[in-house]
């Protein structure tokens, strides 16, 4: 292996400690504990090295939230490959959005600046959002062929009700409630789906 390759690897370990250190500060702590210097002292590294890969929390933010939604993305890809009924994907993809919000409810404060994880950037909702190669909205063009502009209104109403339950429920109860909610919320997606048939 060669210096150059070496050093890209050194790069990439260093970018990931890093986020990943942010993530377990932020679980243990809170986000508003997160900081650039924090995150030195444990990976022990100097603050100015860490400079080098994020200008400052924002932009580390906007990386944990970029990989957020290309997590889902990978999922919601994997569903829509391994079941071949779009009402039977859109529930499986409200449930892979439930299921990460419990398992990494970090990453998901992140993604939707709860919890004092504000990210002022809103590139990654865009690139989020388009619809162009979206596994989700491909899931509902299939159960409203005739217009994609119907097609477009639905995929919207569609991610605000998902990330929204979510966002909301993650907000305003206590995280023992969750299993609590998830019933509920299961049912206001079919409600949802069986009213675009």
């Amino acid at each position: 292996m060669g210096s150059a390759e070496r050093r890209e690897r050194l790069k990439i370990k260093v970018r990931a400690a890093i986020i990943q250190t942010a993530k377990d500060i932020a679980n243990k702590s809170g986000w508003t504990s997160v900081s650039i210097r924090k995150i030195a002292d444990l990976i022990e590294y100097s603050p100015p090295i860490l400079y080098e890969y994020f200008d400052n929390k924002d932009q580390l933010l906007e990386a944990i939230r970029q990989e957020g939604f290309d997590q889902l993305e990978t999922d919601f890809q994997s569903i829509k490959t391994h079941y071949s009924n779009a009402e039977k994907q859109l529930i499986e993809v409200a449930r892979s959005i439930w299921n990460f919000a419990v398992t990494q409810p970090e990453v998901f404060q992140v993604m939707f600046n709860l919890e004092g994880a504000f990210c002022e950037s809103k590139q990654v909702y865009s690139r989020a959002m388009n619809i162009k190669n979206n596994p989700v909205w491909e899931m509902i063009a299939q159960l409203r062929p005739k217009s994609a502009e119907a097609v477009t209104k639905t995929y919207y109403e569609y991610w605000c009700l998902t990330y929204g339950f979510v966002a909301i429920t993650m907000t305003t109860q206590p995280s023992y409630a969750f299993p609590k909610a998830e019933p509920l919320y299961m049912e206001g997606i079919r409600r949802f789906i069986k009213g675009i048939l």
